[in-house]
């Protein structure tokens, strides 16, 4: 019996498997992609991470680690350059390559292998696993389960269904570099109003003000005209960014503010009670939800640097302004059928409705956290909160629902890293507390203080 399976591998099962290799915990972890890919479809030009490169996999848990992101520099034969640099955040591309590095190395990875079910040991010892591995069925037992299956991309309930019928017209932020076609848009969008088959003026729309939305709204900025803007007055497409947030505001990045992702406040968090909680965390939304200062800055200047001579932006920014409804429609009165998406948007603030078409719609309209279906199995044996979340202890175990019988279903822990948003605070999806909350895994897997999760100091107290 291995000590823990782990189901999904992302940076931060990725995270736990490289600092296990320190110790004498069992595990084996699977992932259901062919290879190790991080957010592959958001890898666009000159995108970086929003963290220090210190937030990778091990720094800070175990900076002696091999397994660092400047020991992957060493090996690439990049330190010097890195060092030149100087820059704290790296590129994600970058970041990537570093995470498919380190996966290279472990043996407890499985990837093309699907975990397709879990159960309890009918002798009360932990999990039963079921895989399939490159088309063949194994069964494996462990004492505990770790889930890192990450977030799932969601859109507004109004474009999920053109999404599934269109998705190179309708298209979550995490599918942009994957999905996206603007050739293929050009050749479709026809003029309406011609008797000829004149190509008109495809239009592009990006929803959200987050960091992803603002990454496309710029990739897409610099697509819009070939060589200088200044001498071309014929653009590719009209492009226009929406939000229904009051503005295209900044995420808070100062160090004060950035101590909520600490340890510290992890526990101060976690000491809060059910009710409070949500309403802190609807109060924090720009901690983590807003745009690298840097993002706006640099667009900002590619809007001026286009407005010299008065020139047509081509583009347009709306804040205060949200989709209400959606529809792809079918243009059939012109000599190919052309499909367009029908939009009726509102403004929050005028409350006053608008209709806009546009033949492709990109939306950074964020990620839902649940845990995976394989285990569906267990969720009765799942102890639920009053708001149907998974309750978690403060060392990321699930808690069992409680029985006259027996306390607990199992002897096994059920781990989740990234699912705790709810129980410990915004600091569950970043980076950088990642190797922590691994670190604080092992301990409860080894039986004692394996990595000094004590280490992580702040200046500010939270609680009274």
């Amino acid at each position: 019996m291995l000590d823990i399976i782990g189901i999904g591998v992302g940076p931060f099962n990725l995270s736990l498997a490289a600092l296990l290799t320190k110790t004498d915990v069992t595990a084996k972890f699977f992932e259901q992609k062919a290879e190790f890919n991080w957010h592959k479809g958001m890898i666009l030009p000159n995108t970086t991470l929003q963290v220090p490169f210190m937030a990778d996999l091990v720094t800070m848990i175990d900076p002696t680690s091999p397994y660092s992101f400047l020991n992957y520099l060493h090996t690439q034969h990049r330190l010097l350059k890195f060092y030149f640099l100087e820059e704290f955040k790296i590129y994600r591309k970058e970041y990537n390559h570093y995470c498919q590095w380190v996966a290279g190395q472990l043996d407890s990875l499985n990837f093309d292998a699907a975990v397709i079910d879990v159960a309890f040991d009918d002798n009360n010892d932990g999990f039963v696993v079921r895989v399939c591995e490159q088309g063949t069925q194994n069964t494996y037992h462990a004492k505990n389960l770790v889930i890192g299956t990450g977030t799932q991309a969601t859109l507004p309930p109004s474009l999920q269904d053109i999404a599934k019928q269109a998705p190179n017209r309708c298209m979550h932020t995490a599918h942009f570099a994957d999905n996206f076609d603007l050739d293929s848009l050009n050749a479709s969008s026809l003029d309406l109003n011609s008797t000829q088959t004149d190509n008109k003026l495809t239009k592009i729309l990006v929803l959200g003000s987050g960091q992803s939305s603002a990454e496309v709204y710029r990739t897409l900025f610099d697509q819009q005209f070939d060589g200088d803007d200044s001498t071309n007055d014929d653009p590719k497409f009209q492009l226009d960014w929406m939000t229904r947030s009051a503005g295209f505001f900044p995420m808070e990045y100062s160090p004060l503010g950035l101590e909520h992702f600490s340890p510290a406040y992890t526990d101060y968090f976690y000491s809060l009670d059910s009710a409070t909680k949500p309403q802190v965390t609807a109060k924090q939304d720009l901690l983590y939800k807003g745009m690298g200062f840097e993002t706006i800055r640099d667009i900002y200047h590619r809007l001026y640097e286009r407005s010299i001579t008065n020139q047509d932006l081509h583009s347009t920014l709306l804040s205060n302004c949200e989709v209400v409804e959606a529809a792809l429609t079918t243009m059939l009165e012109v000599p190919e059928p052309a499909d367009t998406i029908k939009l009726v948007g509102r403004q929050r603030e005028q409350n006053q409705d608008f209709t806009a078409d546009y033949d492709c719609v990109i939306a950074g309209t964020g990620y839902r956290y649940g845990l995976p279906e394989c285990l569906n199995t267990l969720l009765p044996s799942i102890a639920h909160d009053a708001f149907e979340q998974p309750v978690i202890d403060r060392d990321y175990a699930l808690k069992y629902v409680l029985t006259d019988k027996k306390d607990i279903a199992t002897d096994g822990k059920i781990f989740v890293q990234n699912q705790e948003v709810h129980t410990h605070g915004v600091g569950a999806p970043d980076l950088g507390l990642g190797a922590y909350r691994a670190g604080c895994i092992i301990n409860q897997l080894t039986g004692e203080q394996t990595y000094d999760t004590d280490a992580l100091k702040v200046f500010q107290n939270f609680g009274a």
